[in-house]
């Protein structure tokens, strides 16, 4: 961890990048945003500042207030927009999108 006031509290190669981020667990995952946080799972990137993953893996919270939950390969990029879980879904282009789970969903639009 290399971010002012950065964590990881275990797992492996986990990384703490932003000022503020934490990484609790899991493997390969990393927290870049400002006070951004990556529970655990396998590959998960929180990026957007105050964003959050939770677990599962290869998921992505890019945006400022963005947060995943779960599932795999999915992706929140727009400001406070949310995926709970599934695969592949994808949060974009629309503050405040959300997608509950599914298999190739996309929420956009205010």
């Amino acid at each position: 961890s290399d971010g002012e006031s950065a964590s990881v509290s275990g797992g492996l190669n986990n990384i703490a990048s932003g000022n503020h981020t934490s990484v609790a667990g899991g493997s390969d995952n990393q927290a870049k945003g400002m006070s951004s946080f990556v529970a655990g799972g396998f590959g998960n990137v929180a990026s957007g500042s105050h964003a959050s993953v939770l677990g599962g893996t290869e998921n992505e919270a890019a945006s400022f207030y963005s947060s995943v939950s779960g599932g795999k390969k999915n992706k929140a990029f727009s400001p406070s927009s949310s995926v709970t879980g599934g695969y592949n879904n994808s949060a974009s282009d629309g503050e405040s999108a959300s997608v509950s789970g599914g298999l190739n969903n996309i929420a956009s639009g205010n």
